[in-house]
């Protein structure tokens, strides 16, 4: 597959999910934030590429990745084109290409995309991989840790009952939620609600959408979150997300945030529990 195909097969999954948004299908974009869920590694343009190459995949590495991995890909299967930025050292008198900061703080120029191509689990065999522990309906010590997240970003988080009666509230820089909820209940609307603080207090969003927009990012994010960390969500993200409407400009630009703001957040998750992990064991030890 070539760069252009790639790109306008992601272009056209943006637009088919527009039309089956303002149709009422929101199973559409539920399925999309599945994938996402998934693949929260990659942008959303990717995201969307292999959803539309292989709408069952639930983990994919390239080649080589597999092989170190000692697994291998099938003969005759078929690769998922994805899109891989182009970088190289950039030059002190060149400033007219997008500039790409590395972990170390390196900075390197933005030349363009090309095809690259991975493979789903399913497509390869080999030995098994190690299986990580999931939360599987209860957030455990990962509400605590969504806890220590809320308060790194300056927000005031109290448990107190919300007098319009919500489940939770943001109120520009601080979060308020109910006291007496299930965890995962909790856990959810945490999430939602610092969602709202990210997205739309702190960047001045919330007066330049609509509050369905707000409400359908916000929870969009939670619900993303929620299936990464393994927890079973409610109807009430369907819900949320079936009131979305909007252009395809405006779709692109949401999903982007979500994507952006739940990978955050779902990392931030991880590196905290393994940060907790390794110290159990050093106390264990």
């Amino acid at each position: 597959m070539k760069r252009d195909e790639a790109t306008k097969l992601a272009e056209q999954g943006l637009a088919d999910l527009n039309v089956a948004l303002q149709q009422g299908a929101s199973d559409t974009l539920v399925r999309y934030l599945d994938a996402l869920a998934r693949f929260h590694h990659y942008s959303f343009g990717n995201v969307m590429l292999i959803a539309s190459q292989k709408p069952d995949a639930t983990q994919v590495a390239g080649f080589h990745t597999w092989k170190k991995l000692d697994r291998w890909v099938k003969k005759g299967e078929q690769g998922i084109a994805i899109l891989a930025p182009m970088v190289a050292r950039r030059r002190r008198d060149d400033t007219t290409k997008l500039t790409v900061e590395n972990d170390d703080g390196t900075v390197r120029q933005l030349y363009g995309f090309r095809v690259v191509y991975v493979f789903d689990l399913s497509q390869t065999e080999g030995a098994e991989l190690p299986e990580f522990a999931a939360i599987n309906g209860d957030p455990g010590t990962g509400l605590r840790r969504l806890e220590g997240i809320v308060g790194a970003y300056g927000i005031r988080l109290e448990y107190d009952f919300p007098s319009c009666g919500a489940l939770g509230v943001s109120r520009d820089g601080s979060i308020v939620v109910r006291p007496d909820m299930p965890p995962a209940e909790t856990f959810a609307v945490l999430v939602h609600e610092l969602s709202h603080e990210i997205l739309h207090q702190q960047t001045g969003r919330k007066r330049e959408v609509s509050r369905t927009v707000l409400e359908t990012e916000a929870e969009a994010v939670a619900y993303v979150v929620c299936q990464a960390m393994g927890l079973e969500t409610t109807t009430r993200s369907c819900d949320y997300i079936q009131l979305y409407r909007g252009g395809v400009a405006t779709l692109s630009e949401s999903l982007d945030l979500i994507q952006r703001t739940a990978a955050s957040l779902i990392e931030q998750l991880q590196d905290e529990s393994a940060h907790n992990e390794q110290e159990g064991q050093c106390h264990a030890a």
